[in-house]
């Protein structure tokens, strides 16, 4: 397998082609290939784990905003459904949940 098939090259290059079709060009943002994974926009970020199982490889997105979890989201099992989230959530607010564990 060439190392641009693996599943941490393919979600990159997957999420800079989503940013470029998504974000308008004064947008900026980055995507870090450093493990793991982070899409980072000027109001939030997007942090990608990894987990394989017997089943193969799942994604989880966590977003974060003023470097505190706002949401984890997945379990992905394409890097095409985790880079999807994403683009979907780069446009909306976004917004805290407060909860406690009573």
């Amino acid at each position: 397998m060439d190392a641009r098939d693996e599943p941490m090259a393919r979600l990159a290059r997957r999420l800079e082609t989503a940013l470029e079709r998504t974000l308008d060009d004064g947008v900026s943002w980055t995507v870090t290939t450093d493990s793991p994974i982070t899409a980072r926009l000027p109001d939030r970020e997007f942090v990608f784990e990894q987990r394989d199982g017997p089943d193969g490889c799942r994604w989880t997105v966590v977003l974060r905003a003023d470097g505190a979890v706002v949401s984890k989201l997945g379990q992905f099992e394409t890097v095409d459904s985790a880079a999807e989230r994403v683009e979907s959530l780069v446009r909306t607010d976004v917004r805290y949940t407060v909860c406690c564990d009573g």
